[in-house]
C-alpha cells in the first residue's frame, strides 16, 4: 500500500484546477458572442462551410473545443504530478493557463495562424508534466 502525504504547496496545484474554470468560462464566452455577433444558431456546433463568417466563428469555436478536448487528461497530470512535485506542477498549471487564454484569444481573433503562441505557451505547461507522469510510472513500476 502506498500512503501519500500532500505538501502545503499542492495548494498551487489546487489553485490552476480552479483557474481552469476561469480559462473555460472566458472561452465559453468568446464562443457565445461570435454566435451572435456572426448569426450561428444553436444546435450547430461549427457554422456550415458556405456561411459568410465560417471562417471567424468556427475559430472561436474551435478554440473552446480544442481546449476542452485536452483538458482531462491535462488535469489527470496536473493532479498526479503535483503530489510528488507540487512547485513545478503548479508552474505548469499556470503556464498551461495562461496558455490557453492566449491561443483561445489569438485563435479567434486571428483565425488557426494566431493560436501558435499560446499554444506554444501551453506546451510550455503540459509537455513537462507528460515527462514529469513517465517518471513517476517509472518509478512506481521499478521501485513499488
Amino acid at each position: 500500500m502506498v500512503s501519500l502525504e500532500l505538501s502545503s504547496d499542492y495548494k498551487y496545484v489546487l489553485a490552476d484546477l480552479a483557474l481552469m474554470w476561469f480559462v473555460n468560462l472566458y472561452l465559453v464566452i468568446n464562443v457565445v458572442v461570435a454566435r451572435k455577433k456572426y448569426g450561428v444558431e444553436y444546435p450547430a456546433l461549427y457554422a456550415p462551410e458556405d456561411h459568410k463568417h465560417a471562417r471567424e466563428f468556427n475559430s472561436a469555436q474551435r478554440a473552446h473545443q480544442n481546449t476542452l478536448e485536452g483538458m482531462p487528461y491535462f488535469i489527470a497530470q496536473l493532479l498526479v504530478v503535483g503530489v510528488w512535485y507540487p512547485l513545478t506542477a503548479g508552474a505548469c498549471g499556470l503556464l498551461w493557463n495562461v496558455g490557453r487564454v492566449i491561443y483561445g484569444y489569438g485563435y479567434a481573433t486571428g483565425g488557426p495562424a494566431g493560436r501558435q503562441v499560446g499554444g506554444l505557451i501551453t506546451h510550455l505547461g503540459d509537455f513537462p508534466l507528460q515527462l514529469a507522469l513517465f517518471r513517476l510510472a517509472y518509478d512506481a513500476l521499478t521501485t513499488w
